[in-house]
């Protein structure tokens, strides 16, 4: 299996692109994409992803499977395979925080916990 970040920079000498400019590009450091590249970091957020993919043209789905957060063996509800390549990185945090609210909630009602005023007690 490819390593996400060989991929990256792979994909990133292809277009001919320095670190600094895909970091320009990205909105991201220069600083997170040299770790990227070079292993440092392993596991960086779909939001980060999410940049890198629009930045460079590439299969956002892609990058998550080389990331480890979509596992090709697993069967995914295909309803979530939404087109998000309009959303910011900011809306794409948003939407995160939304889905993780959501399993909190479920984790919630699940051990008995109950939910007043959009607060749990």
């Amino acid at each position: 299996m490819v390593d996400l970040g060989q991929y990256i920079s792979a994909q990133r000498a292809a277009r001919k692109i320095s670190m600094r400019k895909l970091a320009q590009l990205a909105h991201l450091s220069h600083t997170e994409i040299y770790r990227l590249e070079n292993g440092e970091r392993k596991h960086p957020s779909p939001c980060v992803l999410k940049s890198i993919a629009l930045a460079l043209n590439l299969n956002y789905n892609e990058l998550l499977k080389l990331a480890g957060y979509i596992d090709e063996n697993v069967s995914y509800n295909s309803k979530m395979q939404i087109d998000c390549s309009d959303l910011t990185p900011e809306e794409l945090e948003e939407v995160e925080k939304f889905i993780e609210y959501l399993r909190y909630r479920r984790n919630c009602k699940q051990y008995g916990i109950e939910e007043r005023a959009g607060k749990f007690i």
